[in-house]
């Protein structure tokens, strides 16, 4: 579990259209200003303070029921109708014009890009 991914997960599962920033607090959890909280659980997975939890392996399995997919394009489509595409190691770009970034190590940022 990076910041990073957890910025994009916290923007599909909370309200994609605010901004959001992640930081890395010393015990272990992700502190998203959306009001979510993340920490890393087993099968590489992330638990979020709602009860959402992400399984990243084998695939992709949210507990909330939304489901993804890979899109011909390189699109991660999720059926909440949020899409998010990896443009390098350090950015993210999300359908619905936000792009998250990696501010420094332990803190990440989703902005409105437009």
């Amino acid at each position: 579990m990076n910041v990073l991914e957890v910025a994009v997960y916290a923007m599909v599962i909370g309200n994609p259209t605010q901004p959001i920033k992640c930081v890395e607090s010393g015990l272990g959890t992700v502190n998203c200003t959306n009001g979510l909280a993340a920490k890393a659980i087993e099968r590489d997975g992330i638990k979020f303070s709602n009860g959402v939890a992400i399984i990243k392996s084998p695939g992709l399995t949210l507990s909330n029921g939304i489901v993804a997919h890979l899109d011909s394009a390189g699109w991660l489509e999720f059926s909440n109708g949020i899409s998010v595409h990896r443009d390098s190691q350090y950015r993210f770009r999300l359908n619905n014009g936000y792009t998250c970034l990696l501010v420094e190590r332990t803190m990440a940022e989703c902005q409105d890009g437009r």
